[in-house]
């Protein structure tokens, strides 16, 4: 069986790689459903939202540290993800389906999951758009890469005849991927033998982090695990848009409010902060502002200030995960 699937996503290809771990299956006891091939989809309560910081990734969303195990290494997925319940205004959705691909002697079989939560409501059509292809370009590429499944993708890509309005839209376009994955990976079931059922799991979440005035910001954070697997790529991307006029927040908008020269040395010096606490040295990722700039993945607006932020890799090892690099300046 191969340790690690290769995932495409928006820009990146890599994976990051956050410590091996060993998952096993946990107990489930919530409603179930039915999906095409008659495997289980777990249920979960709609109108959730998270608590606590929005700043820092969900590392493996949905997993649940084994109490039992003294070395700390087990997780359960629990098909839920605990920091989002507490609070009314998101719909949840959890699909699970035993999956089957060629293996390196005989087809493997694993248990695989997709867990999606996004905001109900939206401020406006043009905020939703935004959003809505962010998550749908995650859900059409998020799965495990291989030949048998790209003119799937391909196709899905295209969106013929998806015009999404809502969030329940979005949920029923998920299950409707998930399924027709489940089908074309369910081609090899009859050759399988074995109990042994690794897992995989994906997790997208999609909410609203900040609201003043006319500006709205959105993170969309997304996470892969798998089984055996030394890598756990996850991430977040950020959006910010004008909720008036639906123009989306650029470098180019921080550059003329603030200046290239502040804006530069002050993400410079926020950088050497975050690489000191982190105890990282500057080595090679030794950037300056004007590189930082270059190299960001993007820029938001939250409530501690001007953010740029910077996906794994960007400036510096995998292990290292993500930064959020703020700046205490005043928007608008």
């Amino acid at each position: 069986m191969r340790a690690t699937y290769l995932i495409v996503m928006l820009t990146v290809a890599a994976l990051m790689l956050c410590g091996c771990k060993n998952v096993v299956a946990g107990t489930q006891t919530r409603n179930v459903e039915q999906t095409v091939d008659k495997e289980d989809v777990m249920g979960y309560s709609p109108n959730k939202v998270t608590q606590g910081s929005w700043l820092q990734l969900f590392m493996g969303m949905g997993q649940v540290k084994d109490e039992n195990d003294k070395d700390g290494y087990t997780y359960n997925y629990e098909c839920r993800v605990p920091e989002l319940e507490g609070i009314d205004g998101i719909l949840s959705q959890e699909l699970e389906a035993t999956w089957y691909r060629e293996g390196d002697d005989k087809p493997d079989r694993y248990r695989c999951m997709l867990g999606l939560y996004v905001d109900e409501d939206f401020p406006s059509d043009q905020v939703f758009r935004l959003v809505e292809l962010g998550i749908d370009t995650l859900l059409t590429q998020s799965f495990d890469y291989n030949d048998e499944l790209e003119a799937m993708k391909k196709s899905f890509a295209l969106r013929k005849g998806y015009n999404p309005k809502s969030s329940q839209d979005i949920m029923n376009r998920a299950k409707q991927i998930f399924n027709q994955f489940t089908k074309k990976n369910h081609e090899l079931k009859s050759d399988v033998t074995g109990n042994e059922i690794p897992e995989a799991r994906v997790c997208i979440v999609a909410h609203k982090i900040y609201d003043r005035g006319d500006w709205a910001s959105y993170i969309i954070e997304f996470s892969f695990d798998y089984n055996g697997s030394c890598g756990c790529p996850s991430w977040a991307d950020y959006i910010t848009v004008n909720k008036k006029n639906g123009h989306r927040l650029t470098f180019g908008d921080l550059v003329e409010k603030y200046g290239l020269a502040r804006v530069s040395d002050s993400l410079r010096e926020a950088y050497v902060k975050a690489k000191g606490e982190r105890n990282v040295e500057l080595d090679v990722y030794n950037l300056t502002g004007q590189e930082l700039i270059d190299v960001s993945d993007g820029c938001a607006i939250v409530n501690e200030g001007v953010m740029f932020y910077y996906r794994p890799y960007s400036v510096g090892c995998g292990a290292e995960g993500m930064y959020n690099l703020i700046l205490g300046f005043p928007w608008p």
